[in-house]
C-alpha cells in the first residue's frame, strides 16, 4: 500500500508545491548547520542561509576552537537561537571525529544507519528526529525524520496509528527503506509544507492537495 500511496501523494504535492528545495548539498558541513538551526516546520517566508558559509559556522574546526560561549554570540548576531550553541559545538566535534578531512559521503556508508543513529542520539541536544534529519539530508541515507506534521498527516488519512512504533513508521514512510534517499528527502520536505499549510491543530482538508487520499469515511480524528 505504501508505494502506491506515496506515488500518488508525490504527484499531488509536486503539482501543488513544485519540487522542494533541499537544505543544501549532501555531505556538506554547512548543510548540517542549517538542519540543526532550521525548525522542522518550514517558515512561510524563505530564509537566506548563505551566511553560514561566510561565517565561522561554516568550518567545524572554528566552531570547536571558539567554544559554546562564543558560538552563542555568533548565533545571536545572526538572529539564530543561542540555545543551539552547545548542540552545534558537540556536532562539530562529532563531525571531526567521524570524518576528519575525509569525504563524509564516503565514510557514512561504511557503517549502518543504526550505528550513526546511536552515535548522533548520544550528542546532547540531538533528538531522534534531528539525528535522522542529518542522516537523510547530509548523509544521503534512506531514513525519515519523524516530525509531528508528518505523523498527523498519516494518522488523519488513516494510514498509520499515532501510537505505532518507530520502526513501523520508518517502514511506512520509507516504503521499508526501499525508496532512494532523494525520494524520501522530497517526501519529508513536501509533508512538512503540507502540515504547515493544511494539517495543524485543526485540519484544512477541503483545501489540501492530499484530500483525494482521505478515506471514504473522511478525516480520521486524532485523540
Amino acid at each position: 500500500m505504501a508505494n502506491d500511496t506515496w506515488q500518488i501523494a508525490a504527484e499531488l504535492l509536486a503539482r501543488h508545491y513544485g519540487l522542494p528545495d533541499p537544505p543544501g548539498p549532501p555531505g556538506a558541513w554547512t548543510t548540517l548547520v542549517r538542519i540543526a538551526l532550521e525548525p522542522a516546520r518550514p517558515p512561510r517566508k524563505p530564509r537566506d542561509w548563505s551566511w553560514i558559509a561566510e561565517s565561522s559556522l561554516g568550518d567545524p574546526h572554528a566552531i570547536v576552537e571558539q567554544g559554546p560561549g562564543r558560538l552563542a554570540e555568533v548565533l545571536e548576531e545572526a538572529e539564530q537561537p543561542a540555545t543551539r550553541a552547545r548542540a552545534l559545538h558537540a556536532l562539530a566535534g562529532w563531525w571531526l571525529r567521524s570524518f576528519g578531512d575525509s569525504d563524509a559521503l564516503e565514510v557514512l556508508p561504511l557503517r549502518s544507519v543504526e550505528f550513526w543513529q546511536e552515535d548522533l542520539r548520544a550528542i546532547p541536544g540531538v533528538n531522534w528526529e534531528l539525528a535522522d534529519r542529518i542522516l537523510l539530508f547530509v548523509g544521503g541515507r534512506s531514513v525519515y525524520p519523524l516530525d509531528q506534521g508528518s505523523l498527523r498527516i498519516a494518522a488523519r488519512h488513516g494510514w498509520m496509528d499515532l501510537e505505532s512504533e518507530y520502526d513501523d513508521w520508518q517502514s511506512f514512510l520509507t516504503s521499508s527503506r526501499r525508496d532512494a534517499a532523494p525520494d524520501v528527502a522530497k517526501r519529508s520536505r513536501w509533508l512538512a509544507l503540507a502540515a504547515r499549510d493544511f494539517c495543524g491543530t485543526e485540519p484544512k482538508c477541503a483545501e489540501c492537495p492530499l484530500k483525494p487520499l482521505l478515506p471514504p469515511r473522511g478525516v480520521v480524528a486524532l485523540e
